[in-house]
């Protein structure tokens, strides 16, 4: 069968090798399929495909095409799974893989690296083509459907090669209630059924419907089970007879709901509808976080979605958004809305650190250098940007590195294997479980964990306790115990199936101690929690019940229209009580107030974590708290009465005095010229204040012999017939404010009595109204 990329293949073959090319093609053109096997006529092809599925797909293809065993001349490597050896002469690869192979020997097992679907755009494709690209050892080709191609051959240095693909006429359509409407969520449902009953009765084959992820499958698929015909889902975790049955034709019509895993690589037989919803996952990087968000795709997808189509007939493509929705154009690099804690990471196993590497496009500054601190603080990388033994130990492992910080820093075995357990089902890509909505299901629940706490659940579903409890997807619980197993080794742990038991208080208590920023604290008013830098609400499948406080191990964004309306919902929590939190001087310290009691000098100290104040507490003084208290009773005019307002006075005029000659400095506040006079003078207790005076606190920037005559030139305060008033001086503007305090007056003070203030004008003010005096 003759393929649109079958055009371009004696020049392919003609430059392999000189120099990297670039493959732009649409698609359904065939380079997923023929690039590697033109390849491998000049040694073995490491062929690097971002998905999973698609990785296994097309060695499947391939294999099945060239009547051999899989693994024999074609193969596949993913997470726990691989079919190839080391005769195999084409190796489909997902980048974690591949990332994991360069680090022990440079790929030196492949002559040609093919990084296919790179317009994906993710942080370990960028990374590996920094990599090869530094390396410089193999006969490199990169392949894009919609990448700008200049961009990235000026980059390398790389040679273009463009295949027209096979497209056929696709009719457009837009659902939305103006041409302006962007994708969005409301009744979703119901507009892909309303869709979908159009699309069969206009289209003649199999209808593709573009959905954001596995919950909007699940529940669309629940809207449209009356229809006469086969759904079909596929999404990351679809399992292998879902695969099969959305990647080859079927005797029955099929309606296939997929995320956007759709738009590449694979090749669904028989789809001339696609439906498409306008929404998709992506991360985003919040609060030094990398979040899950729903978010609507750019231009590029949607064309992407849209040529689904017509690739083998003239097609229809409904859209649920209008027809002039301000997408963006292009979707952002990963690299450039995400943590950069791994790629960081990762860079640094690979030796040289990632100062070393030239990227297509320059990393964001400040994530960079976030990451970096991160990970310095974890003892991962040193301060030359490489990997420690400590990083090098945490990398392979299939979590996060502040999972991996965490369970290294456990203070008991027991907790090691707590937190591995945890972690296992928190580094799984989709939700493992849900809550059961039987009530003896949530009453048996309660019963057996009684804390309302999503952390210890997650342990128990690993260790295959309370199964019966909630509502379980088999496969996630399956690739989460593989990643238990694995971290467990990783860190010489016992097996999974002797876990050792824990003390749930414990556990909370170390994560709080070694990963404060997982801390948030409940506002009962917003009904949310804080850490003082991320707002989040609890996820509806939380246990949490409103308690004070709790540790957030994992969250979810939910797109807005601005960044005030989109809400986090945090996953997996595990309540802390606020007392548990102060106990582990985890909370900033303050004096909140001070007071006399039987003569002696007392603070009240507050507890504060993430702006709310947990604890006050009532003590002595100790020296060092000394100065701020006794500063606090002089303002209350507890003790040296008077004091205060003589250094506001003092303040208020020195300052003046600087600006009227041209000498200005920068003057403490009353508070902070009272507490480090109190500093100077030792004070070690109440008694002391017996010993003191006024003249112990005088501000020294008026000469004494021009004090009196400057204080009276320029007064503060007045006292005029039936009127008091105070003065401020806006010298800058050479104006001179007189504002009412007190008095029966009605009308303004004569110009006559005031000073003379020669060169400046006067304004008097009472409430909202204010008046020139002439």
């Amino acid at each position: 069968m003759t393929l649109p990329i079958d055009s371009i293949k004696d020049t392919f073959l003609h430059s392999l090798g000189k120099q990297p090319l670039i493959v732009s093609a649409q698609t359904g053109s065939g380079k997923s399929t023929r690039l590697p096997l033109w390849a491998a006529q000049s040694g073995k092809v490491l062929v690097i495909e971002p998905r999973r599925i698609a990785c296994t797909a097309l060695a499947q293809y391939l294999a099945e095409q060239s009547n051999s065993p899989l693994g024999d001349k074609i193969g596949y490597a993913i997470r726990f799974e691989s079919h190839f050896s080391a005769d195999t002469r084409i190796v489909f690869a997902t980048p974690g893989v591949v990332l994991r192979w360069f680090f022990e020997n440079k790929l030196t097992d492949y002559q040609t690296v093919i990084l296919d679907e790179f317009h994906e755009r993710r942080w370990d494709t960028d990374l590996l083509l920094a990599l090869l690209k530094k390396h410089n050892c193999h006969q490199l080709v990169v392949t894009s459907a919609t990448l700008h191609a200049e961009q990235l051959a000026s980059y390398l240095s790389g040679k273009i090669l463009t295949a027209k693909g096979r497209s056929f006429p696709i009719e457009m359509r837009y659902h939305a209630a103006d041409m302006r409407q962007m994708p969005c969520k409301e009744k979703l449902a119901e507009r892909v059924l309303q869709a979908c009953n159009i699309a069969l009765s206009e289209a003649r084959a199999d209808i593709l419907v573009f959905l954001a992820g596995k919950a909007d499958i699940d529940f669309v698929a629940s809207k449209l089970m009356h229809l006469p015909v086969l759904l079909v889902p596929l999404h990351g975790g679809s399992d292998a007879q879902s695969q099969t049955i959305a990647l080859q034709s079927q005797s029955k019509r099929r309606i296939i709901l997929a995320t956007n895993i759709a738009e590449t690589s694979l090749t669904l037989e028989g789809v001339d509808c696609v439906i498409d919803s306008g929404l998709e996952k992506r991360t985003h990087l919040r609060a030094g976080r990398t979040v899950l968000d729903l978010d609507t795709i750019s231009m590029d997808s949607s064309m992407q979605r849209a040529g689904r189509a017509g690739r083998t007939s003239p097609g229809l493509c409904i859209r649920l958004y209008g027809e002039f929705a301000p997408l963006i154009a292009h979707t952002p690099a990963e690299s450039q809305r995400c943590s950069l804690n791994e790629m960081v990471l990762s860079a640094a196993c690979a030796g040289g650190g990632i100062e070393q590497l030239d990227f297509l496009e320059p990393l964001p500054a400040s994530s960079l250098l976030l990451a970096k601190q991160q990970l310095l603080a974890i003892n991962a990388i040193d301060q030359q940007g490489h990997a420690t033994e400590h990083g090098k130990r945490l990398y392979p492992l299939p979590i996060n590195s502040d999972l991996a910080h965490l369970i290294t820093h456990m203070p008991t075995n027991a907790l090691r294997q707590a937190m591995a357990d945890a972690a296992a089902l928190l580094a799984v890509p989709k939700q493992v479980y849900q809550l059961s909505q039987q009530l003896e299901h949530t009453q048996a629940l309660n019963e057996q964990l009684p804390h309302h706490c999503d952390l210890e659940l997650a342990i128990a579903l690993i260790r295959g306790n309370v199964t019966d409890w909630v509502k379980v997807d088999d496969d996630a619980l399956q690739e989460a115990r593989q990643f238990a197993v694995q971290i467990r080794q990783a860190f010489d742990l016992p097996p999974l199936e002797k876990p050792a038991s824990y003390q749930r208080s414990a556990l909370i208590e170390a994560i709080a101690t070694h990963l404060p920023r997982a801390l948030f604290i409940h506002n009962a008013r917003k009904n949310s929690l804080s850490n003082g830098e991320l707002e989040v609400i609890a996820a509806k499948h939380s246990r949490f019940n409103n308690q004070s406080a709790a540790l957030v191990l994992d969250t979810f964004s939910l797109a807005g229209k601005g960044v005030k309306q989109a809400k986090t919902l945090a996953l997996c929590m595990a309540p802390i009580c606020n007392k548990r939190i102060v106990a582990l001087g985890l909370c900033t310290t303050k004096i909140e107030g001070a007071e006399l009691d039987n003569n002696e000098i007392k603070v009240i100290i507050a507890h504060t974590f993430a702006g709310k104040v947990l604890a006050t507490q009532s003590q002595l003084a100790t020296p060092a708290q000394l100065p701020e208290a006794a500063c606090q009773l002089i303002a209350q005019e507890l003790i040296l009465p008077g004091l205060w307002q003589k250094i506001t006075h003092q303040l208020l005029w020195a300052g003046l005095y600087q600006q009227l000659n041209n000498c200005i400095t920068t003057l403490p506040t009353t508070h902070e010229f009272i507490a480090q006079a109190l500093t100077d003078l030792a004070i070690e207790g109440a008694d002391d204040f017996e010993l003191l005076s006024a003249d112990d606190f005088a501000v020294h920037i008026i000469p004494e012999w021009e004090y009196a005559d400057f204080t009276e030139k320029y007064p503060l305060y007045l006292q005029l017939p039936d009127l008091h008033v105070t003065v401020e001086y806006q010298l800058v503007k050479k104006l001179v404010v007189v504002h009412y305090l007190k008095g029966l007056r009605k009308e303004a003070p004569k110009r006559w009595e005031l000073p003379s203030w020669s060169g400046l004008k006067i304004r008097y003010k009472k409430a909202s109204k204010e008046v020139e005096i002439r």
